[in-house]
């Protein structure tokens, strides 16, 4: 997958595990956005080139692996 790719998945993995958060009770909502944190980090790390794979697990799991551009 190119790194344009990676990153659009994973904005659309984030705003979906947000609006999951809204609609949930505290104690969910809480883990769904410590997730949402950790996709915002997984972001600046694949956009820095500092990643090249990758496990996301929202909506489904997958594993991405980055080409070179």
């Amino acid at each position: 997958m190119s790194r344009t790719s990676a990153i659009a998945l994973i904005v659309r993995s984030r705003k979906s595990l947000l609006a999951d958060a809204e609609e949930r009770m505290p104690a969910d909502a809480e883990r769904l956005n410590a997730a949402a944190a950790d996709l915002t980090r997984l972001l600046l790390d694949v956009r820095a080139g500092r990643v090249n794979a990758f496990e996301l697990n929202q909506p489904t799991r997958m594993r991405v692996f980055i080409s070179a551009d």
